[in-house]
């Protein structure tokens, strides 16, 4: 796979194409078989799956559009004393890499990254997870049937599996999806060689809500992020830092649009999808259980432990440091509330806790959005809605210290997966003799042609 590309054949921007038609065709043809597998692995309901094969499909145009721009040299200039010359970047492949996928959107975080990969002109190897067998194994199916092995091969199997890659093979980039722990044991695997990586390990990410937004397009808007894919999404609100004087209007609305979204009985909702595992729910029902003795719950609070569904659930967070639904990422339907005096005061907390990969603002004007921007740090910042930033092609996709390292989707997928080259090209002649031995009597001139 890699001597493939060593060997220059995937150089072409018509290699590159032909790999991106090849993708392009495999989501046309089996785009069903793809949501059937969704709602094996995920119970997710089919139109949340559209999103994700949807966001696929908008990536690939994006990228056939713009790849001989992204691939063509960029022009650099040169400074006095190297003319006559030209300079240029060149992005140049990195060789065969390695993706390792997530559970929570299987489809999407291997094949959004592979297009980026081939449209750089690299080989694959896919490690899906195996917390999807269906989808997994279905991605291996497909990917065989559309692709030759020396361009893209996919290996299925537990940790384990994964472990194995990383130490008996060497890799000339990693890109990681899911969890820190992980993510550090993979950064270290790649340290032995000096394998680059990208890392995307999502967070605890903050919803700021003032005190002037819409009540009603804010709590549908936030409900609807935490709830999709049953609340199994990086870039969903973890939490919600709501100033004192929005508080109870918003507490309100948002139990009005649970029941506008849900109906009477969500956990019966064929629009709740259901949590994956069941350790995994078995860990939230024990928090949700605490919260529910302390008096905690604004809303919700049921569970079904038969279908691992939970409803959506509103909980009152005094005391963010030590409340045991704030240690973590919570990857479920369920939504702590801290009320703050001011938007400063919640500035202090988003400050104090790992920068997120997702920073959310509701209500504020020019201002106030400054004062996000300057005062914080994150993946991403939108205002006034959440989530959206995943499927937009246009902007990178990424997070920041433990939320995650380096970025892809645009651009930056492509230059992710790309070397950028310096190439300078001089003639022979004229060729002064300043810079040669013997120097005496050279150095004012060479300050002076250097600047």
């Amino acid at each position: 796979m890699r001597e493939l590309v060593d060997g220059g054949a995937t150089r072409p921007l018509a290699w590159r194409l032909e790999q991106l038609q090849r993708l392009d065709r495999l989501l046309e043809t089996a785009a069903q078989r793809m949501v059937e597998a969704l709602v094996s692995d995920l119970g997710r309901p089919e139109v949340e799956a559209g999103f994700e094969l949807a966001a696929l499909g908008q990536e690939l145009r994006h990228t056939r559009r713009h790849l001989a721009g992204w691939m063509r040299p960029r022009r650099r200039p040169l400074p006095l004393w190297a003319w006559p010359g030209q300079g240029a970047v060149r992005a140049q492949p990195l060789g065969c890499v390695l993706i390792i996928g997530a559970w929570n959107y299987p489809f999407d975080l291997c094949l959004h990254p592979l297009l980026h990969a081939l449209a750089a002109g690299n080989t694959a190897v896919l490690k899906p997870s195996e917390q999807s067998p269906a989808s997994a194994a279905l991605l291996a199916e497909l990917l065989a049937g559309h692709f030759p092995p020396e361009v893209v091969q996919v290996v299925c199997g537990d940790g384990a599996v994964a472990s194995r890659l990383l130490e008996e093979e060497r890799f000339d980039h990693i890109l990681y999806t899911g969890g820190e722990r992980v993510g550090r044991l993979v950064m270290a695997a790649a340290a032995r060689d000096l394998t680059p990586v990208t890392l995307e390990l999502g967070g605890s990410n903050p919803a700021i809500v003032l005190d002037d937004a819409d009540p009603a397009i804010t709590a549908r808007r936030l409900l609807w992020g935490r709830c999709l894919n049953a609340g199994q999404t990086c870039l969903a609100p973890n939490h919600l830092l709501v100033v004192s004087g929005a508080r109870d209007s918003l507490v309100a609305a948002i139990a009005e649009q649970a029941r506008a979204l849900y109906g009477q009985d969500p956990l019966a909702s064929p629009d709740l999808g259901q949590l994956v595992g069941a350790c995994r729910f078995e860990r939230l029902e024990g928090l949700l259980a605490q919260a529910r003795e302390r008096g905690q719950v604004l809303l919700g609070g049921r569970s079904d432990g038969a279908m691992r569904k939970i409803e959506p659930t509103l909980v009152a967070v005094d005391e963010p440091l030590t409340d045991p639904l704030m240690q973590e990422e919570l990857f479920a339907p369920i939504l702590p509330l801290l009320t703050v005096g001011d938007l400063e005061e919640a500035l202090t907390l988003v400050r104090r806790a790992p920068k997120p990969l997702a920073l959310y603002l509701f209500g504020g004007g020019v201002l106030e959005r400054e004062r996000v921007l300057a005062g914080t740090s994150s993946g991403s910042v939108v205002v006034n809605d959440v989530v959206i930033q995943g499927g937009i092609a246009s902007l990178p996709f990424g997070g920041i210290g433990p939320s995650g390292m380096g970025a892809y989707h645009g651009e930056a997928g492509f230059l992710t997966f790309s070397h950028q080259r310096g190439v300078i090209s001089r003639p022979l002649r004229p060729d002064p003799p300043v810079r040669y031995p013997p120097y005496a009597g050279k150095l004012g001139l060479i300050r002076r042609l250097m600047g």
